[in-house]
C-alpha cells in the first residue's frame, strides 16, 4: 500500500496548498526587499545627518546636495538649478563690467561705474561682515570704507584689463613664446568655454543621441571650473588685501570672514533630503505607515532619476557603478517600493498591524457586524 503524500511546504499536493506556499514565500520575501530597502535610506539619511552635525573637520566635510544638483543633466535640472543658483551665470554677472551707451566715452567714465551690480552687492555684503567679524572700531571702519571705494575702482580697471596684466607661455608649432594676457582676455576665454559645454548639452549631444564628448566633457568642466576659481579669487583679493591692511594684529588672529550663509533654498533642500531619507528609512524597517514611506521613497528615487538619467544623449554620471541605459538603480528600487505600497507588508511584519489590532474603530465595527445580521 502507497504511502500517503507528505503535505507540508516541501511537497504541495493540490493547488491550493501551492498557492498557499507561493504566497507565504512572496510575503517572506516582499518583507526581506521592504527591510532592505529601508536600511539603504536609514544609512544614507543618518551619514548625511552625522557630516553636518560633525562641522567640517580635516577628514569631514559635512554633506551638501550642491555639487549633485549643479551636475544635473535631467529633465529638471534647469528647476534644480533656478532654486541654488548657476555658478557659471553667478562669476559672469561678477566679471562682466557695465556696457557703455554708444554716446559715452569710456575715457571720461571713471572704472568705479563699470563694475557689475552683483560684484558691488557681493563686496557690500563681505565689507558688512568683516566689520562685525573683526568689531571694528569708528574710525577702523570709516577707513575701511575708504578702503573699500579704492578696491572698486580697481576692479574696475582689473576687469577693463588695464591692470592685472602677466605674461604665459604659449606655443605656436616648434616655438613657445611669451603672450600677455589680460584679465579681459582670460574672462572672454571662460566664458567661451561656458558656451561650449552649454552647447554641447542643448544641441549637440541630443543631435548625435549620444555622449559624444565623454572625457572631453569632463575635462572641459574642470577647466572652467579652474579658471572661475582663479577669475573670481583674483578678483576677490583686491577687496580682501585693501581690508586688511586696517586690522591690528590682534583682529588678525580671529582668521578668515565667514563666508555668507547658502540660499535658503539650498538649506531647505538638503535638510529635507537629510532628514526625509531617514524618516522614509525608519518606516520601512519598522513597518509603520509602510504605504506611505513607500510612496515618500519612490518620491524621492523619481527626483534622483530625473536629476541625473542615463539618457543615451546625456553626460555619463562619472560616480556611477555599471553601464545604463534609460534603466537604473534609482527606477528599479523606485518601482520596487511602488510594488511594496500595493502590499499590506506592514501588517504582516511591522508597527502597521500592531496599528490595526489596536484600533478602537476596527473593534467596534467587528462587534457590531455579528449584531447587524
Amino acid at each position: 500500500m502507497a504511502a500517503p503524500p507528505r503535505r507540508g511546504w516541501s511537497s504541495p499536493t493540490t493547488a491550493s496548498e501551492t498557492a498557499d506556499l507561493m504566497n507565504g514565500l512572496t510575503r517572506v520575501f516582499l518583507v526581506l526587499l521592504r527591510l532592505a530597502i529601508g536600511w539603504h535610506f536609514l544609512v544614507e539619511g543618518l551619514e548625511k545627518i552625522h557630516s553636518v552635525n560633525l562641522g567640517p573637520t580635516e577628514s569631514n566635510r559635512p554633506w551638501t546636495s550642491e555639487p549633485y544638483l549643479r551636475e544635473a543633466s535631467g529633465p529638471i535640472s534647469g528647476l534644480l538649478r533656478a532654486q541654488i543658483g548657476d555658478l557659471d551665470e553667478a562669476a559672469l554677472a561678477r566679471l562682466t563690467p557695465v556696457p557703455l551707451d554708444p554716446n559715452q566715452d569710456p575715457a571720461r567714465i571713471p572704472a568705479r561705474q563699470r563694475i557689475p551690480a552683483a560684484l558691488e552687492q557681493d563686496w557690500d555684503s563681505y565689507f558688512e561682515r568683516f566689520v562685525q567679524h573683526y568689531r571694528l572700531t569708528e574710525e577702523q571702519r570709516q577707513l575701511a570704507a575708504v578702503k573699500l571705494d579704492q578696491a572698486k575702482e580697481q576692479a574696475g580697471r582689473w576687469l577693463l584689463g588695464q591692470t592685472g596684466v602677466r605674461e604665459i607661455d604659449k606655443t605656436f608649432g616648434t616655438s613657445t613664446v611669451k603672450v600677455k594676457e589680460t584679465p579681459a582676455t582670460r574672462i572672454e576665454n571662460y566664458r567661451t568655454r561656458v558656451q561650449q559645454v552649454r552647447d554641447a548639452l542643448d544641441k549637440e549631444l541630443p543631435a548625435f543621441n549620444r555622449d559624444v564628448w565623454k572625457q572631453k566633457l569632463r575635462v572641459t568642466k574642470a577647466e572652467i571650473g579652474r579658471l572661475r576659481a582663479e577669475l573670481l579669487a583674483e578678483q576677490n583679493a583686491i577687496l580682501t588685501e585693501a581690508l586688511a591692511s586696517v586690522l591690528s594684529d590682534e583682529q588678525q588672529r580671529l582668521g578668515p570672514v565667514p563666508p555668507a550663509a547658502g540660499t535658503s533654498q539650498l538649506v531647505w533642500i538638503d535638510r529635507l533630503t537629510r532628514y526625509g531619507l531617514t524618516a522614509v528609512g525608519v518606516g520601512l524597517l519598522l513597518g509603520l505607515f509602510t504605504r506611505l514611506a513607500c510612496l515618500g521613497g519612490a518620491a524621492f528615487l523619481l527626483l534622483f532619476y530625473l536629476t541625473m538619467p542615463p539618457f543615451p544623449w546625456l553626460p555619463t554620471n562619472p560616480v556611477v557603478e555599471g553601464h545604463y541605459v534609460f534603466v537604473n538603480k534609482n527606477l528599479i528600487e523606485m518601482l520596487a517600493l511602488l510594488v511594496l505600497a500595493t502590499t499590506p507588508s506592514g501588517r504582516w511584519v511591522g508597527l502597521d498591524g500592531l496599528l490595526r489590532f489596536l484600533n478602537p474603530w476596527r473593534r467596534r465595527a467587528a462587534v457590531a457586524a455579528p449584531t447587524a445580521e
